[in-house]
């Protein structure tokens, strides 16, 4: 069961519509046959300042703390306006019973946030067979570790970790792996996990690598190798699934 939702954009005051010119930011990766947008969620807020945003959110948001509700609020927001630069001006994002985005037909979508920024990329269904993306702040050395520990395979350690002195290969690798469960998710139709699937190709200098199921995975044999590009700015990584051909037989294998 999903509920829509009517477009925030339009239920926010004109004043506040206004103000949301300074908030924009530019799209964190270009996407052929498609649209991204991003925003700053302390411009977001600033322009929001002294407004409850209960009323712009689903009611299940109503008593979050503040900063989950700009999150959301900024991630439909780049929503609606990747979509009216597809060509539907009027269209909004619903949500799923589980909290997924839900699209408008015929589009795919993946939205992203951190604690300080939250970006979107959408593009017509017919144009891509999967679509995720991924932001996030470089980790802190802590959060690193729990990275190796908790969502790097052996192959991973062993490959991609060994010489780096700061926490940039452990935020690539989480990056990747949440833009690829985004990409394949509504063709598995379950949750999977980070040892499920791992970067096998590694290219820093051409910004690409590429994630794979791994052996004991119940994707293996059902989801061929798939390309993620990544880029970093400044302290944050992006990572992009943007796949034109299907992935195998992924939705017939995992449906049965």
């Amino acid at each position: 069961m999903t509920d829509g939702l009517p477009r925030l954009s339009d239920k926010l005051e004109p004043a506040c519509a206004a103000s949301l010119a300074s908030c924009w930011l530019p799209a964190p990766q270009a996407l052929d046959d498609g649209a991204g947008a991003g925003i700053s969620l302390a411009e977001l807020d600033r322009a929001l300042a002294g407004r409850e945003l209960a009323d712009w959110l689903p009611p299940e948001l109503s008593r979050a703390v503040r900063k989950r509700q700009l999150s959301f609020l900024g991630g439909r927001l780049c929503a609606e306006r990747a979509l009216a630069a597809l060509g539907l001006a009027d269209a909004a994002v619903g949500r799923m019973d589980g909290g997924a985005p839900l699209w408008p037909d015929g589009m795919l979508g993946s939205i992203t946030h951190h604690g300080e920024a939250a970006y979107v990329a959408a593009a017509p269904a017919s144009a891509y067979a999967a679509l995720g993306m991924d932001s996030e702040r470089l980790a802190r050395d802590s959060a690193a570790e729990s990275i190796r520990t908790l969502c790097c395979t052996a192959f991973e350690r062993e490959s991609w970790l060994g010489d780096r002195a700061d926490t940039l290969a452990e935020t690539l690798i989480f990056s990747a792996k949440e833009a690829g469960y985004k990409a394949i998710h509504r063709l598995a139709g379950r949750y999977v996990d980070f040892s499920e699937f791992e970067v096998r190709e590694l290219d820093w200098q051409s910004g690409r690598l590429t994630l794979a199921p791994t052996a004991k995975s119940a994707l293996s044999g059902l989801m061929r190798p798939f390309a993620v590009r990544f880029r970093r700015a400044g302290d944050e990584v992006h990572t992009l699934v943007a796949e034109r051909e299907p992935l195998d037989s992924l939705a017939d294998g995992l449906a049965r």
